[in-house]
């Protein structure tokens, strides 16, 4: 055991070390094992994050189509009912490029009716085209 103080206390240095007997610190592989688990999880992790980010970027492109499409719809309506025609229109919108076609049927459903119909589209991908449409008709009043 070792010297002891008139106190009853041991010395510092004479105490048992705050470890129990046989324990050491954490092995080479124990701290390998810990790093590859939190590897996966840091991936898993920030794969969740770049996929929701590519869906909200998804999802903005096409509120932005949608409503490209929708103002195209109202300036080509509010002409006066014989110059309603096709027309074909290209626009940036960030860092997107944006087709607007509209086109435009007389007779369509009946005389004196006339169906136009609005498309936007726009590259989702390199490789994958993403369109909004909208269709009004317009009588000849």
């Amino acid at each position: 055991m070792g010297p002891i103080h008139h106190d009853g206390t041991q010395p510092a240095h004479a105490r048992s070390p705050a470890k129990p007997c046989g324990q050491r610190g954490a092995s080479l592989i124990e701290i390998m094992v810990a790093t590859v688990i939190l590897s996966f999880v840091a991936i898993g992790t920030a794969e969740f994050f770049v996929r929701g980010r590519t869906g909200f970027d998804q999802e903005e492109r096409k509120r932005v189509g949608t409503l490209l499409a929708q103002e195209a719809l109202e300036r080509t309506v509010a002409l006066p009912y014989p110059q309603i025609d096709a027309w074909l229109e290209q626009r940036t919108v960030g860092t997107v490029d944006y087709t607007i076609a509209v086109t435009s049927q007389m007779n369509v459903p009946e005389p004196d009716i006339k169906t136009v119909r609005c498309t936007v589209t726009w590259n989702a991908t390199p490789t994958a085209e993403r369109s909004a449409s909208l269709v009004t008709m317009v009588y000849d009043n």
